[in-house]
């Protein structure tokens, strides 16, 4: 167990599928860490990272690497300053946004949740509404926090039990 709680941190969804210059998604997972370290007032958890087959995506898209992370966020933080953080990091990183639902991408960085705030505006909500959805999220995440960690009126571990998405393939 860390030293905070885990209700002090903020957990985000890390994914690629395109590679970025020469490196492969997983070489970007790893360069982007030391910019989320940045945003974290302790070091980073970080889950294994995990191939998945793409979900909800235009046909022919590349399998994904998945990791969850959880970070410490300043006194100052709000989840939407970090939000803009995050979107910033995928910019710097070759994140294109052509509108296209859940395309392939160099770098995806999902605020799942943020201590025990609640959002649901038209650019944030939280806890991420699909989390509970996705293996992707589920199984890193939980292997951070734990089963019990709750998560839309549930755990993370019923929500994986109840989830029938393929098996991911650890790296």
């Amino acid at each position: 167990m860390p030293k905070a709680a885990f209700s002090d941190f903020a957990f985000i969804a890390l994914g690629a599928n395109l590679p970025l210059h020469s490196g492969n998604p997983a070489a970007t997972l790893r360069a982007v860490l030391p910019g989320l370290q940045k945003l974290s007032d302790s070091p980073l958890l970080v889950s294994a990272f995990y191939e998945s087959d793409p979900k909800d995506c235009p046909p022919g898209s590349p399998v994904y690497i998945n990791a969850v992370t959880g970070l410490v966020p300043r006194a100052e933080e709000t989840p939407e300053s970090l939000l803009g953080k995050l979107q910033q990091l995928e910019h710097e990183f070759g994140r294109v946004r052509s509108g296209t639902t859940n395309e392939a991408r160099t770098l995806d960085l999902d605020l799942l949740a943020f201590k025990s705030e609640n959002r649901n505006t038209a650019t944030l909500t939280l806890p991420h509404p699909r989390a509970h959805q996705r293996r992707f999220v589920l199984q890193p995440w939980l292997a951070l926090v734990g089963a019990a960690f709750p998560l839309h009126g549930n755990t993370l571990g019923h929500w994986l039990a109840e989830n029938r998405d393929p098996a991911l393939r650890t790296l």
